[in-house]
Protein backbone atom coordinates (compact mmCIF):
# COMPACT_ATOMS: atom_id res chain seq x y z
CA UNK A 1 0.00 0.00 0.00
CA UNK A 2 2.60 2.83 0.92
CA UNK A 3 4.47 2.73 -2.78
CA UNK A 4 0.73 3.35 -3.95
CA UNK A 5 0.17 5.97 -1.45
CA UNK A 6 3.90 7.31 -2.85
CA UNK A 7 2.80 6.94 -6.17
CA UNK A 8 -0.63 8.74 -5.68
CA UNK A 9 1.05 11.55 -3.92
CA UNK A 10 4.13 12.48 -6.21
CA UNK A 11 1.10 12.82 -8.95
CA UNK A 12 -0.90 14.81 -7.06
CA UNK A 13 2.32 17.25 -6.02
CA UNK A 14 2.91 17.29 -9.72
CA UNK A 15 -0.16 18.49 -10.70
CA UNK A 16 -0.39 21.16 -8.11
CA UNK A 17 2.83 22.19 -9.93
CA UNK A 18 1.22 22.40 -12.95
CA UNK A 19 -1.89 24.23 -11.63
CA UNK A 20 -0.26 26.69 -9.67
CA UNK A 21 1.26 28.40 -13.40
CA UNK A 22 -2.34 29.09 -13.70
CA UNK A 23 -3.42 30.68 -10.49
CA UNK A 24 -2.73 34.29 -11.14
CA UNK A 25 -6.00 35.70 -11.38
CA UNK A 26 -6.69 38.00 -8.40
CA UNK A 27 -9.60 38.14 -6.37
CA UNK A 28 -12.08 40.12 -7.04
CA UNK A 29 -12.94 43.32 -4.64
CA UNK A 30 -16.32 42.71 -4.65
CA UNK A 31 -16.08 38.66 -3.80
CA UNK A 32 -14.17 36.28 -1.86
CA UNK A 33 -14.30 32.69 -2.77
CA UNK A 34 -13.26 30.38 0.26
CA UNK A 35 -12.07 26.74 0.54
CA UNK A 36 -13.16 24.92 3.79
CA UNK A 37 -12.22 21.50 5.19
CA UNK A 38 -16.45 21.35 6.31
CA UNK A 39 -19.50 23.58 6.56
CA UNK A 40 -21.98 23.43 9.67
CA UNK A 41 -24.64 20.65 10.52
CA UNK A 42 -26.99 23.31 10.96
CA UNK A 43 -27.62 27.12 11.05
CA UNK A 44 -29.15 26.98 13.99
CA UNK A 45 -26.77 28.58 16.45
CA UNK A 46 -28.16 27.27 19.61
CA UNK A 47 -27.82 23.64 18.68
CA UNK A 48 -24.02 22.79 18.20
CA UNK A 49 -21.03 23.97 18.77
CA UNK A 50 -16.88 23.22 16.76
CA UNK A 51 -14.50 24.32 14.14
CA UNK A 52 -17.01 24.29 11.29
CA UNK A 53 -19.58 26.59 13.50
CA UNK A 54 -17.18 29.21 14.47
CA UNK A 55 -16.41 29.93 10.99
CA UNK A 56 -19.79 30.38 9.67
CA UNK A 57 -22.31 31.31 12.66
CA UNK A 58 -20.37 34.56 13.14
CA UNK A 59 -20.98 36.13 9.68
CA UNK A 60 -24.72 35.59 10.26
CA UNK A 61 -24.94 35.51 14.36
CA UNK A 62 -23.73 38.44 16.53
CA UNK A 63 -22.61 37.09 20.07
CA UNK A 64 -22.95 39.05 22.85
CA UNK A 65 -19.56 39.38 23.14
CA UNK A 66 -16.57 38.64 20.66
CA UNK A 67 -13.20 38.38 20.71
CA UNK A 68 -10.34 40.75 18.98
CA UNK A 69 -7.21 38.34 16.87
CA UNK A 70 -5.17 37.72 20.13
CA UNK A 71 -8.19 36.04 21.29
CA UNK A 72 -8.88 39.04 24.22
CA UNK A 73 -12.57 39.29 25.23
CA UNK A 74 -14.00 42.61 23.46
CA UNK A 75 -17.42 44.20 23.70
CA UNK A 76 -19.34 42.97 20.88
CA UNK A 77 -23.58 43.49 21.26
CA UNK A 78 -22.77 43.83 25.15
CA UNK A 79 -20.92 47.36 24.49
CA UNK A 80 -20.10 46.94 28.45
CA UNK A 81 -20.52 43.94 31.01
CA UNK A 82 -19.48 43.74 34.92
CA UNK A 83 -20.58 41.50 37.75
CA UNK A 84 -22.49 42.80 39.93
CA UNK A 85 -22.03 40.17 42.91
CA UNK A 86 -20.47 37.05 41.92
CA UNK A 87 -23.73 35.49 40.91
CA UNK A 88 -24.96 38.53 38.97
CA UNK A 89 -23.39 39.62 35.92
CA UNK A 90 -24.91 42.92 34.32
CA UNK A 91 -24.82 43.48 30.54
CA UNK A 92 -25.03 46.57 28.53
CA UNK A 93 -26.93 46.22 25.04
CA UNK A 94 -25.72 48.15 21.98
CA UNK A 95 -28.65 50.50 21.07
CA UNK A 96 -29.88 50.48 17.26
CA UNK A 97 -29.17 47.27 16.09
CA UNK A 98 -31.51 44.99 13.83
CA UNK A 99 -32.18 42.27 12.59
CA UNK A 100 -31.82 40.70 8.77
CA UNK A 101 -35.27 40.87 8.94
CA UNK A 102 -36.32 44.27 10.70
CA UNK A 103 -36.79 43.05 14.28
CA UNK A 104 -35.03 45.31 16.68
CA UNK A 105 -32.42 43.86 18.81
CA UNK A 106 -32.63 44.99 22.92
CA UNK A 107 -32.66 43.52 26.10
CA UNK A 108 -35.47 41.12 25.66
CA UNK A 109 -33.81 39.45 22.55
CA UNK A 110 -30.88 38.55 24.20
CA UNK A 111 -32.91 37.45 26.88
CA UNK A 112 -35.18 34.72 24.63
CA UNK A 113 -31.68 33.78 23.23
CA UNK A 114 -29.95 32.25 26.33
CA UNK A 115 -33.46 30.92 27.28
CA UNK A 116 -33.85 29.12 24.25
CA UNK A 117 -30.70 27.28 24.30
CA UNK A 118 -32.33 25.71 27.55
CA UNK A 119 -35.24 24.52 25.60
CA UNK A 120 -34.91 20.43 25.98
CA UNK A 121 -36.45 20.24 21.68
CA UNK A 122 -32.82 21.64 20.72
CA UNK A 123 -30.85 19.02 22.55
CA UNK A 124 -28.36 21.70 22.55
CA UNK A 125 -24.60 21.16 22.96
CA UNK A 126 -24.09 25.22 24.27
CA UNK A 127 -26.06 23.87 27.01
CA UNK A 128 -22.86 22.84 28.65
CA UNK A 129 -21.16 26.05 28.49
CA UNK A 130 -24.20 27.79 30.11
CA UNK A 131 -25.50 25.51 32.61
CA UNK A 132 -24.48 27.78 35.56
CA UNK A 133 -27.18 30.36 34.29
CA UNK A 134 -30.08 30.15 36.81
CA UNK A 135 -32.44 32.94 35.52
CA UNK A 136 -32.34 35.86 33.04
CA UNK A 137 -33.73 39.82 33.75
CA UNK A 138 -34.50 42.48 31.79
CA UNK A 139 -33.72 45.46 33.67
CA UNK A 140 -34.42 47.96 31.04
CA UNK A 141 -35.04 48.30 27.40
CA UNK A 142 -30.93 47.59 27.02
CA UNK A 143 -30.02 46.16 29.73
CA UNK A 144 -29.64 42.39 30.83
CA UNK A 145 -28.66 40.80 34.53
CA UNK A 146 -27.59 36.92 34.40
CA UNK A 147 -28.15 35.39 37.63
CA UNK A 148 -25.97 32.26 38.07
CA UNK A 149 -26.46 29.19 40.73
CA UNK A 150 -22.22 29.63 41.64
CA UNK A 151 -19.79 32.23 40.85
CA UNK A 152 -19.73 31.65 36.96
CA UNK A 153 -16.79 33.88 35.55
CA UNK A 154 -16.52 31.23 32.33
CA UNK A 155 -19.96 32.84 31.07
CA UNK A 156 -17.93 35.86 29.80
CA UNK A 157 -15.56 32.81 27.48
CA UNK A 158 -19.31 30.85 26.41
CA UNK A 159 -20.64 34.52 25.79
CA UNK A 160 -18.23 35.70 23.42
CA UNK A 161 -18.01 32.17 21.17
CA UNK A 162 -21.27 30.36 21.67
CA UNK A 163 -24.20 32.31 22.37
CA UNK A 164 -25.92 33.96 19.60
CA UNK A 165 -28.84 36.40 19.59
CA UNK A 166 -31.22 35.64 16.81
CA UNK A 167 -35.10 37.35 16.32
CA UNK A 168 -37.56 36.18 18.92
CA UNK A 169 -40.60 36.89 17.01
CA UNK A 170 -39.08 34.50 13.85
CA UNK A 171 -37.67 32.11 15.80
CA UNK A 172 -40.97 31.65 17.90
CA UNK A 173 -43.31 31.33 14.72
CA UNK A 174 -41.04 28.48 12.72
CA UNK A 175 -40.57 25.36 13.35
CA UNK A 176 -36.93 23.83 14.09
CA UNK A 177 -36.35 22.13 10.65
CA UNK A 178 -36.55 25.47 8.33
CA UNK A 179 -34.60 27.37 11.15
CA UNK A 180 -31.76 25.16 10.92
CA UNK A 181 -31.91 25.70 6.95
CA UNK A 182 -32.66 29.68 7.10
CA UNK A 183 -31.40 31.61 9.54
CA UNK A 184 -31.77 35.18 10.52
CA UNK A 185 -29.50 37.08 12.36
CA UNK A 186 -27.60 40.49 13.41
CA UNK A 187 -24.74 39.51 11.69
CA UNK A 188 -22.49 41.31 9.14
CA UNK A 189 -23.80 38.91 6.79
CA UNK A 190 -27.07 36.84 5.28
CA UNK A 191 -27.11 33.79 4.08
CA UNK A 192 -28.30 33.66 0.05
CA UNK A 193 -27.91 30.16 -0.41
CA UNK A 194 -26.74 26.95 1.72
CA UNK A 195 -25.82 23.57 -0.12
CA UNK A 196 -25.17 20.89 2.19
CA UNK A 197 -21.55 19.57 1.76
CA UNK A 198 -20.50 22.08 -1.21
CA UNK A 199 -21.59 25.71 -0.97
CA UNK A 200 -22.57 28.92 0.96
CA UNK A 201 -23.02 31.46 -0.28
CA UNK A 202 -23.19 35.21 1.75
CA UNK A 203 -23.76 38.76 1.29
CA UNK A 204 -22.95 41.53 2.84
CA UNK A 205 -25.57 43.34 5.44
CA UNK A 206 -25.39 46.99 4.49
CA UNK A 207 -26.99 47.89 7.31
CA UNK A 208 -24.13 46.44 9.71
CA UNK A 209 -23.28 48.63 12.79
CA UNK A 210 -19.40 47.60 11.91
CA UNK A 211 -18.45 48.24 8.22
CA UNK A 212 -15.12 46.94 8.98
CA UNK A 213 -16.93 43.58 9.40
CA UNK A 214 -18.36 43.36 5.93
CA UNK A 215 -15.60 44.85 3.73
CA UNK A 216 -16.31 42.02 0.58
CA UNK A 217 -19.30 42.28 -0.84
CA UNK A 218 -19.95 38.61 -1.17
CA UNK A 219 -18.08 35.47 -0.25
CA UNK A 220 -18.24 32.10 -0.98
CA UNK A 221 -17.27 29.22 0.87
CA UNK A 222 -16.66 26.06 -1.20
CA UNK A 223 -16.64 22.72 1.07
CA UNK A 224 -13.66 20.81 0.17
CA UNK A 225 -12.90 18.34 2.95
CA UNK A 226 -10.16 16.38 1.03
CA UNK A 227 -7.03 18.56 1.44
CA UNK A 228 -4.77 17.59 -1.75
CA UNK A 229 -8.21 19.05 -3.62
CA UNK A 230 -8.83 21.76 -1.80
CA UNK A 231 -4.81 23.00 -2.32
CA UNK A 232 -5.54 22.13 -5.44
CA UNK A 233 -8.40 24.47 -5.92
CA UNK A 234 -5.82 27.41 -4.56
CA UNK A 235 -3.12 27.12 -6.61
CA UNK A 236 -5.72 26.25 -9.58
CA UNK A 237 -7.64 30.13 -8.70
CA UNK A 238 -10.57 28.45 -8.39
CA UNK A 239 -10.70 29.85 -4.24
CA UNK A 240 -8.78 32.81 -2.17
CA UNK A 241 -8.52 31.13 0.78
CA UNK A 242 -7.98 27.65 2.13
CA UNK A 243 -7.89 25.75 5.45
CA UNK A 244 -5.74 23.20 6.94
CA UNK A 245 -2.90 22.99 4.67
CA UNK A 246 -0.83 19.26 4.99
CA UNK A 247 2.59 20.14 5.46
CA UNK A 248 3.98 18.60 2.99
CA UNK A 249 2.04 20.89 0.39
CA UNK A 250 3.21 24.14 1.88
CA UNK A 251 6.28 24.12 -0.53
CA UNK A 252 4.30 24.45 -3.31
CA UNK A 253 2.30 26.97 -2.30
CA UNK A 254 5.27 29.35 -1.71
CA UNK A 255 6.62 28.14 -4.78
CA UNK A 256 4.00 30.48 -6.48
CA UNK A 257 4.33 34.84 -6.06
CA UNK A 258 0.72 35.00 -6.45
CA UNK A 259 -0.04 33.15 -2.77
CA UNK A 260 1.57 32.73 0.51
CA UNK A 261 1.30 30.95 3.57
CA UNK A 262 0.37 32.28 7.19
CA UNK A 263 0.99 29.93 10.21
CA UNK A 264 0.41 30.30 13.63
CA UNK A 265 -0.60 28.72 16.94
CA UNK A 266 -4.04 27.24 17.23
CA UNK A 267 -5.90 26.10 19.78
CA UNK A 268 -5.95 22.23 19.17
CA UNK A 269 -4.11 19.97 21.68
CA UNK A 270 -3.19 16.04 20.58
CA UNK A 271 -3.53 13.73 22.83
CA UNK A 272 -4.96 9.78 23.17
CA UNK A 273 -8.00 8.88 25.52
CA UNK A 274 -7.70 5.92 27.54
CA UNK A 275 -11.23 4.18 28.56
CA UNK A 276 -10.10 3.61 31.75
CA UNK A 277 -11.87 0.93 33.46
CA UNK A 278 -11.28 -2.07 35.57
CA UNK A 279 -9.24 -4.43 34.02
CA UNK A 280 -7.42 -2.52 31.30
CA UNK A 281 -4.35 -2.53 31.67
CA UNK A 282 -3.75 1.51 31.58
CA UNK A 283 -5.82 1.68 34.82
CA UNK A 284 -2.87 1.23 36.56
CA UNK A 285 -1.13 4.24 37.14
CA UNK A 286 2.43 2.64 36.47
CA UNK A 287 1.17 1.82 32.50
CA UNK A 288 -0.38 5.30 32.02
CA UNK A 289 3.28 6.85 32.80
CA UNK A 290 5.00 3.99 30.76
CA UNK A 291 3.14 5.27 27.53
CA UNK A 292 3.82 8.68 28.03
CA UNK A 293 7.09 8.24 28.74
CA UNK A 294 7.61 5.54 25.54
CA UNK A 295 6.60 8.56 23.14
CA UNK A 296 8.66 10.44 21.00
CA UNK A 297 6.84 13.64 20.65
CA UNK A 298 9.65 15.75 19.18
CA UNK A 299 10.14 13.33 16.40
CA UNK A 300 6.45 12.82 15.19
CA UNK A 301 6.49 16.94 15.45
CA UNK A 302 9.62 16.87 13.55
CA UNK A 303 8.70 14.51 11.13
CA UNK A 304 5.19 14.02 10.41
CA UNK A 305 3.95 17.06 11.53
CA UNK A 306 6.94 18.81 9.46
CA UNK A 307 7.60 21.14 12.53
CA UNK A 308 4.03 22.68 12.51
CA UNK A 309 3.34 21.99 16.56
CA UNK A 310 4.41 21.93 19.78
CA UNK A 311 5.29 19.33 22.30
CA UNK A 312 2.48 19.39 24.63
CA UNK A 313 4.24 20.49 28.18
CA UNK A 314 2.49 17.95 30.35
CA UNK A 315 -1.20 19.36 29.86
CA UNK A 316 -4.08 19.56 27.16
CA UNK A 317 -4.43 23.17 27.74
CA UNK A 318 -2.59 25.12 24.77
CA UNK A 319 -0.43 27.88 25.92
CA UNK A 320 -3.16 30.42 24.40
CA UNK A 321 -5.69 29.14 26.53
CA UNK A 322 -6.61 30.88 30.04
CA UNK A 323 -5.78 28.08 32.70
CA UNK A 324 -3.14 26.80 31.06
CA UNK A 325 0.11 25.92 33.04
CA UNK A 326 3.61 26.87 31.58
CA UNK A 327 5.42 25.40 34.51
CA UNK A 328 5.11 21.89 33.51
CA UNK A 329 7.37 19.83 31.55
CA UNK A 330 6.64 17.00 29.27
CA UNK A 331 7.13 13.59 30.12
CA UNK A 332 10.58 12.85 28.68
CA UNK A 333 11.40 10.31 25.88
CA UNK A 334 12.46 7.67 28.35
CA UNK A 335 12.06 3.67 26.79
CA UNK A 336 13.98 2.15 29.60
CA UNK A 337 11.72 4.18 32.37
CA UNK A 338 8.86 2.79 30.27
CA UNK A 339 9.54 -0.77 30.07
CA UNK A 340 11.02 -0.34 33.67
CA UNK A 341 7.12 0.73 35.07
CA UNK A 342 5.35 -1.92 32.75
CA UNK A 343 7.15 -4.69 34.26
CA UNK A 344 5.98 -2.89 37.49
CA UNK A 345 2.85 -3.06 36.40
CA UNK A 346 2.50 -6.57 35.70
CA UNK A 347 3.03 -5.87 31.66
CA UNK A 348 6.76 -7.03 30.70
CA UNK A 349 5.94 -7.80 27.38
CA UNK A 350 3.11 -5.28 27.05
CA UNK A 351 -0.29 -5.78 25.63
CA UNK A 352 -3.46 -5.25 22.77
CA UNK A 353 -4.93 -2.33 22.16
CA UNK A 354 -7.47 -0.54 19.42
CA UNK A 355 -7.01 3.34 18.94
CA UNK A 356 -9.76 4.93 17.19
CA UNK A 357 -8.78 7.95 14.61
CA UNK A 358 -11.24 10.00 13.15
CA UNK A 359 -10.57 10.06 9.27
CA UNK A 360 -9.42 13.09 7.52
CA UNK A 361 -10.56 15.30 11.16
CA UNK A 362 -7.14 15.80 11.95
CA UNK A 363 -3.52 17.32 11.07
CA UNK A 364 -1.76 14.43 9.91
CA UNK A 365 -3.89 12.35 12.06
CA UNK A 366 -3.73 9.26 10.77
CA UNK A 367 -0.04 9.36 9.79
CA UNK A 368 0.58 10.80 13.58
CA UNK A 369 -1.61 7.68 15.00
CA UNK A 370 0.43 4.94 13.17
CA UNK A 371 4.10 6.44 14.30
CA UNK A 372 2.60 6.52 17.41
CA UNK A 373 2.02 2.96 16.87
CA UNK A 374 4.94 2.45 15.98
CA UNK A 375 6.95 3.78 18.67
CA UNK A 376 4.93 1.93 21.04
CA UNK A 377 5.75 -1.44 19.90
CA UNK A 378 9.31 -0.80 21.20
CA UNK A 379 8.07 -1.28 24.56
CA UNK A 380 5.63 -4.51 23.62
CA UNK A 381 2.52 -2.12 23.04
CA UNK A 382 0.68 -3.51 19.75
CA UNK A 383 -1.64 -0.57 19.11
CA UNK A 384 -3.98 -1.66 16.09
CA UNK A 385 -4.90 1.50 14.32
CA UNK A 386 -8.43 1.57 13.22
CA UNK A 387 -9.85 4.77 11.16
CA UNK A 388 -13.62 5.57 11.02
CA UNK A 389 -15.45 8.45 9.14
CA UNK A 390 -16.04 11.28 11.90
CA UNK A 391 -19.62 10.01 12.75
CA UNK A 392 -18.76 6.45 12.97
CA UNK A 393 -15.87 7.33 15.23
CA UNK A 394 -17.92 10.13 17.43
CA UNK A 395 -20.64 7.15 17.72
CA UNK A 396 -18.05 4.91 18.76
CA UNK A 397 -16.59 6.83 21.26
CA UNK A 398 -20.13 7.82 22.71
CA UNK A 399 -20.59 4.03 23.62
CA UNK A 400 -17.06 3.78 25.23
CA UNK A 401 -18.77 2.83 29.24
CA UNK A 402 -21.45 0.24 27.86
CA UNK A 403 -20.18 -3.04 29.64
CA UNK A 404 -20.23 -5.02 26.24
CA UNK A 405 -17.56 -2.52 24.56
CA UNK A 406 -14.15 -3.57 24.96
CA UNK A 407 -12.03 -0.25 26.57
CA UNK A 408 -9.90 1.35 23.71
CA UNK A 409 -8.28 4.46 22.87
CA UNK A 410 -9.25 7.61 21.15
CA UNK A 411 -6.50 9.75 18.97
CA UNK A 412 -8.11 13.53 19.87
CA UNK A 413 -7.46 16.56 18.63
CA UNK A 414 -9.48 19.00 20.29
CA UNK A 415 -9.55 22.42 19.34
CA UNK A 416 -10.22 24.71 22.31
CA UNK A 417 -12.38 27.65 20.49
CA UNK A 418 -13.13 29.48 23.71
CA UNK A 419 -9.67 29.79 25.01
CA UNK A 420 -10.70 28.38 28.79
CA UNK A 421 -9.17 25.75 30.26
CA UNK A 422 -12.91 24.70 31.56
CA UNK A 423 -14.01 24.07 27.98
CA UNK A 424 -10.86 21.68 27.81
CA UNK A 425 -11.34 19.62 30.95
CA UNK A 426 -15.33 19.59 31.06
CA UNK A 427 -15.34 18.28 27.30
CA UNK A 428 -12.24 15.75 27.62
CA UNK A 429 -11.57 14.70 31.04
CA UNK A 430 -14.96 15.27 33.53
CA UNK A 431 -16.98 12.37 33.72
CA UNK A 432 -19.97 13.82 31.83
CA UNK A 433 -17.87 14.95 28.90
CA UNK A 434 -18.55 13.17 25.25
CA UNK A 435 -14.98 12.04 24.46
CA UNK A 436 -13.34 11.56 27.78
CA UNK A 437 -12.16 8.11 29.32
CA UNK A 438 -12.14 8.95 33.12
CA UNK A 439 -14.37 8.67 35.56
CA UNK A 440 -12.48 9.69 38.82
CA UNK A 441 -15.00 11.69 41.71
CA UNK A 442 -11.93 13.80 42.94
CA UNK A 443 -11.14 14.73 39.60
CA UNK A 444 -14.68 16.04 38.43
CA UNK A 445 -15.06 18.06 42.07
CA UNK A 446 -11.19 19.30 41.16
CA UNK A 447 -12.91 20.64 37.33
CA UNK A 448 -16.37 22.07 39.20
CA UNK A 449 -14.26 23.75 41.63
CA UNK A 450 -12.18 25.70 39.90
CA UNK A 451 -15.65 26.55 37.33
CA UNK A 452 -17.17 27.53 40.27
CA UNK A 453 -14.04 30.05 41.56
CA UNK A 454 -15.38 33.74 41.58
CA UNK A 455 -11.32 35.15 42.53
CA UNK A 456 -9.87 34.85 38.52
CA UNK A 457 -6.04 34.84 40.50
CA UNK A 458 -7.59 31.58 42.53
CA UNK A 459 -9.43 30.46 39.45
CA UNK A 460 -6.32 30.37 37.73
CA UNK A 461 -4.05 29.08 40.43
CA UNK A 462 -7.31 25.89 40.66
CA UNK A 463 -6.30 25.94 36.95
CA UNK A 464 -3.02 24.99 37.26
CA UNK A 465 -2.85 22.97 40.14
CA UNK A 466 -5.45 20.54 38.17
CA UNK A 467 -3.02 20.75 35.43
CA UNK A 468 -0.42 19.27 37.60
CA UNK A 469 -3.06 16.39 38.85
CA UNK A 470 -3.87 15.16 35.69
CA UNK A 471 -0.07 15.19 34.18
CA UNK A 472 0.74 13.26 37.60
CA UNK A 473 -1.94 10.81 37.17
CA UNK A 474 -0.66 10.94 33.48
CA UNK A 475 -4.76 10.15 32.62
CA UNK A 476 -4.00 10.99 29.15
CA UNK A 477 -1.03 10.44 26.59
CA UNK A 478 -0.14 13.98 26.42
CA UNK A 479 1.17 14.35 22.22
CA UNK A 480 1.33 18.11 21.01
CA UNK A 481 -0.47 21.49 20.29
CA UNK A 482 -0.95 21.75 16.49
CA UNK A 483 -0.26 24.74 14.72
CA UNK A 484 -2.44 26.53 12.07
CA UNK A 485 -1.98 26.24 8.22
CA UNK A 486 -3.18 28.59 6.15
CA UNK A 487 -2.90 29.54 2.48
CA UNK A 488 -4.14 32.41 0.34
CA UNK A 489 -3.60 34.45 -2.52
CA UNK A 490 -1.58 37.71 -1.52
CA UNK A 491 -3.82 40.32 -2.28
CA UNK A 492 -6.41 39.04 0.15
CA UNK A 493 -6.27 40.62 3.38
CA UNK A 494 -6.58 38.51 6.54
CA UNK A 495 -5.28 38.10 9.73
CA UNK A 496 -4.64 34.47 11.56
CA UNK A 497 -6.95 33.89 14.64
CA UNK A 498 -5.95 32.67 17.92
CA UNK A 499 -9.24 30.78 18.02
CA UNK A 500 -8.28 29.19 14.44
CA UNK A 501 -11.65 30.55 12.83
CA UNK A 502 -11.06 31.56 9.17
CA UNK A 503 -13.89 34.56 8.84
CA UNK A 504 -14.76 35.87 5.54
CA UNK A 505 -15.60 39.00 8.11
CA UNK A 506 -11.73 39.43 8.61
CA UNK A 507 -11.46 39.82 4.89
CA UNK A 508 -10.67 42.58 1.96
CA UNK A 509 -9.55 42.61 -1.08
CA UNK A 510 -6.29 44.42 -1.85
Amino acid sequence: MKPKRSWALAVALGLLLAWAAFGAAAASKEKVVIGLSADPTTFDPHVTTGLPMTQTFPLVFDNILSRDHAGRVIPHLATSWRWLKPTLLELKIREGVRFHNGEPLDAHAVRYSIERIFDPKLKSLVLGHVKSIDRVEVADAYTVRVHTKTPASYLISAFAEFVAVVPPKHYQSQDLKHLARNPVGSGPYRLVKWKRGEEIILEANPGYWDPSKRRVKTGVIKVIPETTTRVSALVAGSVDIVDSIPPQMVPMIKANPNFEVVTGPSPKTCFITMVIRDGAPWSKLEVRQALNYAVDKESIVKNVLEGYGGVALGTIVGPTSYGHNPGLGPYPYDLAQAKKLLARAGYPNGFDVDMFVPLGRYLKGTEAAEALGGQLANVGVNVRVRTLEYGAWRRNSEARWQPHVKPFWSYVCRANTSLHAANMYEGAIHSKSLHGGVRDENIDRLVDEALAEADEDKQLKKYQDLNRTIREQALVVFLFHLDQITGKRKNVGWRIRANEALLLSDMWVN
